[in-house]
């Protein structure tokens, strides 16, 4: 070939490479054009769909309004725990004590937040309390809480030490206190906190508000088959807990809560009763359907032991039965030095303010956990409605069956865990 040849055959085949490349910009060009009506048509549909959803959906009615409202004003939070001021409250007393109702006034001061609070009871229970607390260190992982406490409960329960204790034994009986306790912690991490304290505690053992229906355990029970009935000593206290919180929330939906918490009570007048005490629980919240279900497992275990050859109080021992034990049977049915329990509840959502749950509970008491047999388990089940919002759960209703009685109805201002 001559070098014209060559010249013609080198800007024939640039010429075809051009054209190659203008015809395929122009397919690709061509093919977003095609393309972009469709993703447009797409997005198009995907909102009048929505609109559609929400013409057809009905009108909220007036519970749904009003517990909109409730929950967009925040309006039970600035009741019942506002930052500062007035607040009213709804239990707090401890189980057992009745229909309970009170408040308090919250003040932020130069040394601290203080509150006060006071409580009431229909079974003549009370408490009161001056607390304050003042936080620390960058971010407020810090804390220093110092409180005083006198309280009063009115209707306690003693049916006779361990698994094996008999339901016509029941007793009940008074037990009053002042509680003095200063505490410091620090918040490790958003999730990990750390705390101590020492205090002061002077049990007082008194009669029953319902003595004239239920037998008072004075009368039933000696001091070799309940210790501590008729001598009540002054106690130094001291302890030190550690607590792992990832729960997502007041009502929680995932997460979970894993602490352990070391207690000592130095009898001041004698020796005689001095012990120390171990509690240890976990809290797992499983998930599912967009936290609309949730699978909630707890378990606790708790250990009381005399220092030496002190004896453990009764009136301090671990108890099963009740609201957020053993649900199928009465409060504090079982008490004992060790106990165990056990409990799952699948909760479903109706709607925001709604759950309901099915729940199942097992647990026992024995003197020690290495006496803790599988005979001795005992069991209950049942389900439940929870009202309030994603923060609490204001009120609960379970029924709970497999126990003594054929059916316990079951009341609350708060979860059962």
């Amino acid at each position: 070939m001559t070098g014209a040849g060559r010249g013609r055959g080198r800007r024939a085949a640039r010429l075809a490479l051009l054209l190659t490349t203008l015809f395929a910009g122009t397919s690709r060009q061509a093919a977003a054009q095609e393309a972009e009506p469709t993703r447009a048509a797409e997005a198009e549909a995907v909102r009048r769909a929505k609109a559609e959803a929400l013409a057809d959906a009905p009108p909220p009615n007036k519970v749904e309004r009003a517990f909109g409202f409730v929950e967009s004003s925040r309006l039970l939070s600035r009741i019942f725990n506002p930052p500062r001021g007035w607040f009213a409250q709804i239990g707090g007393v401890g189980e057992g004590n009745g229909f309970t109702l009170g408040g308090g006034y919250r003040q932020p001061t130069p040394a601290g937040v203080l509150t006060l609070r006071g409580l009431g009871s229909i079974r003549r229970s009370h408490l009161f309390e001056v607390e304050l607390t003042r936080a620390f260190l960058p971010r407020e992982a810090g804390f220093v809480t110092g409180r005083v406490q006198r309280r009063h409960e009115a209707a306690q329960r003693f049916y006779g030490q361990g698994p094996d204790s008999e339901f016509d034994d029941k007793t009940s009986f008074g037990l009053s206190a002042t509680l003095v306790d200063a505490t410091a912690g620090v918040h490790v991490t958003r999730w990990l906190t750390g705390s101590a304290g020492v205090g002061y505690a002077n049990p007082d053992i008194k009669e029953s508000s319902e003595s004239s229906s239920v037998p008072p355990t004075q009368g039933a029970y000696d001091d070799l088959s309940a210790p501590g009935l008729f001598f009540q000593p002054e106690y130094v206290t001291s302890h030190v807990e550690v607590a792992i919180d990832t729960r997502n929330a007041g009502n929680p939906r995932r997460g979970g809560l894993y602490q352990a918490q070391l207690r000592r009570f130095d009898d001041r007048e004698g020796g005689a009763y001095s012990f120390a005490d171990m509690r240890i629980e976990l809290q797992h919240y499983i998930p599912f359907w967009n936290l609309s279900r949730v699978l909630a497992l707890r378990a606790l275990a708790q250990h009381a032991d005399g220092l030496g050859q002190a004896q453990v109080p009764f009136y301090v021992m671990p108890t099963l039965g009740g609201a957020r034990t053993l649900r199928g049977y009465e409060r504090q049915r079982f008490r004992d030095r060790s106990l165990l329990l056990l409990s799952a509840e699948y909760r479903y959502e109706v709607n925001p303010f709604l759950m309901t749950a099915v729940f199942y509970d097992a647990g026992q008491v024995a003197p020690d956990w290495s006496d803790f047999a599988l005979k001795d388990m005992r069991d209950n089940y049942g389900f439940g409605l929870r009202f309030g919002s994603s923060n609490a759960v204001a009120f609960r209703a379970d029924l709970a069956f497999g126990g003594e009685d054929s059916v316990r109805f079951i009341f609350g201002f708060a979860s059962s865990f």
